[in-house]
């Protein structure tokens, strides 16, 4: 893989295209409705007051997920440069473990000239306490978390994959909707210390995964807008991969903020 800089506004067609993801490659990676055993990780950085970026992505490896391959083997220019001041955006397909986190907040204590925001398609274990905390301490920790939207989603297509026909400029995969919307409850259960809302059943680990929100009492602070009260403690909503379009409610949707290197 090779690297290449671009402007953020308007990426450079004549670029080299050899280190870009390939689209069929990215739609079966970042595809929020379903389970890849990889992780991918994209990323950008700005330094100082440049206006131009340093891209590419890196996935995991055998022994290393994706964020500590990046931190270990991707990142040496930062280590050579620990006066200059730059930021940095990950997309991850996944959202990082609790060992992981750990990790990425001794990786910004050592480097302190460097802010980090992520993007997430996904969160990993989220029912795993440690997990679940991990992702509490990284934003207590002054990192910038969210759960990919369709802009980012689109940004990410623009500038990291390798379309060459131009009527591929703009990706709006509306059924990821849902499972946008299913993970950005989960990440405000996990962020204000709630039970998780969602749970996830794999038929055999092969099979499309069935996404249900079992939303309890202690959820309604934050649903209390999106969804109508429900006469018991309880209330499930089912969703399989792809459902019709009266399924989706577009008023449950938390949007994350456009990509910037502003924070």
């Amino acid at each position: 893989m090779t690297s290449s800089t671009e402007t953020v506004d308007h990426p450079s067609r004549s670029a080299s295209h050899r280190w870009k993801i390939q689209p069929k490659e990215f739609r079966a990676i970042f595809d929020p409705s379903t389970f890849p055993k990889v992780t991918y990780l994209l990323y950008e950085i700005k330094w100082g007051s440049s206006t131009k970026f340093w891209r590419k992505w890196c996935p995991n490896t055998p022994t290393q997920h994706a964020e500590i391959n990046c931190l270990e083997n991707d990142f040496k220019a930062i280590h050579r440069r620990p006066s200059v001041r730059c930021s940095i955006i990950w997309f991850l397909s996944w959202s990082p473990c609790g060992l992981c986190c750990r990790l990425i907040i001794h990786f910004l204590r050592a480097h302190p000239k460097v802010t980090l925001q992520i993007y997430i398609g996904r969160l990993f274990r989220h029912r795993d306490e440690r997990n679940r905390q991990g992702l509490r301490d990284l934003v207590s920790g002054g990192v910038n978390v969210y759960v990919m939207s369709l802009p980012v989603y689109n940004y990410c297509w623009r500038t990291f994959v390798d379309h060459r026909i131009r009527e591929d400029d703009i990706y709006w995969p509306c059924y990821f909707t849902p499972w946008m919307i299913f993970y950005m409850l989960e990440f405000q259960c996990i962020l204000q210390g709630l039970p998780p809302c969602l749970q996830i059943y794999l038929k055999n680990y092969t099979g499309s995964p069935v996404f249900q929100l079992v939303l309890q009492e202690s959820h309604r602070k934050i649903l209390w807008q999106s969804l109508h009260p429900a006469n018991s403690h309880q209330q499930r909503l089912i969703f399989r991969p792809r459902p019709p379009a009266e399924h989706w409610y577009s008023s449950m949707y938390f949007s994350a903020p456009p990509v910037s290197h502003k924070q």
